[in-house]
């Protein structure tokens, strides 16, 4: 069990340094997706902004669906946990992304941050508690941990809203 919990841990440290040294690339201008329109149900959007949208949806839809395979089908949990888990670390990878390319706009374009800036720390914070507590990493924590997690989760939602209605 030690093993699959150190190759777990491996994975998901693996997907945090990917997403850390892609933001760090988009950052210093050595890798950039390009502009161009995409047009989906009507709405034009960057390819950009489809990608932060894909890694949102993710997070909102599934981090809830969690918490009731949790609750009505507690013999899948393990599962879904991983799905949960991983799914969240790679939605975060393409926020990251999304937000790394609208920070990094000439000053002729730059985008307002407000909502978005709110909206990715909170992000940042509610995977990062998670990730705490299913590594069990700061043992003492642990009930604090449980208290913030869905609380950050909810200001999380409640931003997602905010950021869409800011930006229609």
């Amino acid at each position: 069990m030690a093993n699959r919990r150190s190759k777990i841990l491996l994975l998901a440290l693996t997907i945090i340094a990917t997403t850390i040294a892609l933001v760090m690339l988009i950052f210093l201008h050595l890798f950039r997706i390009p502009f161009f329109q995409i047009e989906l149900f009507g709405v034009s959007h960057s390819a950009t902004h489809w990608i932060g949208l894909v890694g949102t949806l993710f997070i909102a839809f599934v981090t809830p669906l969690y918490s009731i395979v949790k609750r009505r089908f507690p013999t899948k949990i393990r599962k879904m946990l991983l799905v949960h888990v991983f799914g969240n670390l790679l939605a975060v990878m393409l926020v990251s992304i999304h937000f790394a390319h609208q920070v990094t706009r000439p000053p002729t374009n730059y985008p307002d941050l407000g909502t978005g800036i709110v909206l990715y720390v909170s992000m940042v914070l509610l995977v990062s508690t998670g990730f705490l507590l299913f590594f069990r990493f700061g043992k003492r924590l642990v009930k604090q941990l449980r208290f913030f997690h869905p609380i950050i989760a909810l200001t999380f939602y409640l931003t997602i809203i905010l950021h869409i209605i800011h930006n229609l």
